[in-house]
């Protein structure tokens, strides 16, 4: 078949990917409220992977929000996130019941990795007595007073998750995109300006504290600094201490400005640290358009390809459709009342994008070389111990052309780790593996104008493979090739 070929002969590990997750605020704090079945309904589309995307990572917000002060009129709807921590020193983790039910409804359907991060700290803490930023949103606006304080919250948010309810957050994210100017008092969402020297101090005494408190050994970790652009994530991490950077487990991103994936991958990848694409969202186009999804899939690619994240995590999961905004994988067109019944929660294109990748591609995956890396994305999957003669390419094109694009995969030689010696698959003399005789099985799933991840066809061809495809205008398709060694 005529066309660009793909010769994925000599692929090669990128990365070892970890999982598919998003953010729970600001959805939670509203979603997690509604009538048990509708949370439940809302629960399954992102966290089972049988019923929805099957997301393994939550990112939880611990909220500064204050207890009925100036900022709270003023937030977007769900954004008033409260601290549990009041300024006459009382606790009360009655609070945030909401965002509370989906981290643990979550759990609850497989999600395994768990970051707590800060927006602000609590407006008692601040320059301004807000939770939204300072009134000069270029200077921090945590008091020096409290730094020590504002860790020690952190950690005992985190002790508390796990102490009561057995979860154990993995990192704690103390900055959200805290070297810009967004952060002004009277904002209609949470935020806080740290400069890089502020960063430094606080990542130190963040560090002290988890090994203080145990926390440490229970796995808990660091996690910075969450810009809101890639170039400047790669000045803060230029900008960090040595100090800073041992303490540091795991560096963030968020993607959506800046185009130095490959600088940031290169400073962070000789340090041994993971790489987390931690937070990015699509506002510029409807929902239910297919612009909305090519343009996520775009980011995808770019994310995972190039800067090769270990892990990618969408923002607002669940959006209002009635506010204009269209940042969510899901519009909900009654967050602004009560409702109960799932027909109004509207699946956008965003959602099926997602699921072309997250369903197929699951955590403990290899990322692998992809030979054209802005519109085709290869992984392989984790061995599994109970299919010791099978092997699992996934491949993920992007057509955002509006016409057809053929493409030729050649699938006789894929070189990664992790498949044992069995009959069938042989290891040739440059040691990678070659899929010898055998059969493949290969469903292919597809997100056009259309359809919504449908499966379109599926068969069983002999091997060693190739074979060739023309991808629908404006689509997303999967491949998922499953190799069976001869017995």
């Amino acid at each position: 078949m005529p066309g660009r070929l793909h010769q994925l002969k000599q692929l090669f590990k990128t990365l070892e990917f970890e999982g598919w997750g998003t953010s729970l605020c600001w959805f939670a704090n509203i979603a997690g409220g509604y009538s048990d079945p509708l949370r439940t309904y809302l629960a399954d589309l992102l966290f089972d992977v049988s019923k929805g995307l099957g997301m393994q990572i939550c990112r939880y917000n611990i909220g500064g929000a204050g207890w009925g002060t100036l900022d709270v009129p003023n937030f977007r709807y769900g954004a008033d996130v409260e601290s549990f921590w009041g300024p006459e020193g009382q606790w009360d983790f009655a609070r945030d019941a909401n965002q509370r039910w989906m981290l643990l409804a979550a759990r609850d359907r497989g999600a395994s990795i768990f970051e707590a991060f800060s927006n602000s700290p609590p407006y008692w803490m601040t320059v301004s007595g807000r939770s939204s930023g300072n009134v000069f949103p270029w200077l921090d606006n945590l008091q020096p007073r409290y730094q020590d304080q504002f860790v020690h919250y952190l950690c005992e948010v985190v002790r508390w998750y796990h102490d009561t309810h057995g979860l154990t957050f993995r990192t704690i994210a103390p900055f959200n995109e805290p070297n810009t100017i967004y952060w002004w008092a009277g904002n209609n969402q949470e935020g806080c300006h740290f400069d890089v020297s502020s960063q430094n101090t606080i990542i130190t005494k963040l560090a002290q504290k988890l090994e203080v408190t145990g926390l440490a050994k229970l796995g808990v970790g660091i996690s910075a600094s969450d810009e809101t652009s890639i170039d400047t994530a790669v000045l803060s991490f230029k900008g960090y201490s040595q100090e800073s950077k041992e303490a540091i487990a795991q560096y963030n991103t968020h993607s959506y400005l800046g185009s130095m994936r490959k600088e940031l991958r290169d400073l962070v990848r000789p340090t041994g640290r993971r790489l987390w694409m931690s937070e990015f969202g699509c506002g510029s186009s409807p929902p239910s358009s297919m612009p909305a999804a090519l343009e996520l899939s775009s980011i995808i690619l770019k994310d995972l390809n190039v800067l090769q994240a270990n892990a990618w995590v969408y923002w607002q999961a669940i959006e209002n459709s009635e506010s204009g905004n269209w940042w969510g994988l899901m519009q909900a067109r009654s967050l602004l009342v009560p409702f109960h019944t799932g027909r109004y929660i509207i699946l956008g294109k965003q959602f099926y994008c997602l699921m072309q990748y997250s369903r197929f591609i699951r955590c403990g995956a290899s990322i692998l070389h992809s030979p054209q890396p802005k519109s085709v994305l290869i992984a392989k999957a984790a061995p599994d111990a109970a299919r010791p003669n099978q092997a699992q390419i996934v491949i993920v094109a992007t057509n955002a052309l509006s016409d057809y694009d053929v493409v030729n995969f050649d699938l006789t030689k894929c070189g990664s780790s992790g498949i044992g010696d069995a009959e069938g698959i042989k290891i040739d003399t440059k040691g990678r593996e070659t899929f010898g005789e055998g059969t493949a099985h290969i469903d292919i799933h597809r997100t056009s104008v259309n359809e919504n991840c449908q499966k379109v066809a599926s068969m069983e061809v002999p091997t060693p493979l190739r074979f060739g495809c023309a991808l629908r205008p404006l689509s997303i398709t999967t491949f998922v090739v499953t190799f069976q060694a001869q017995q």
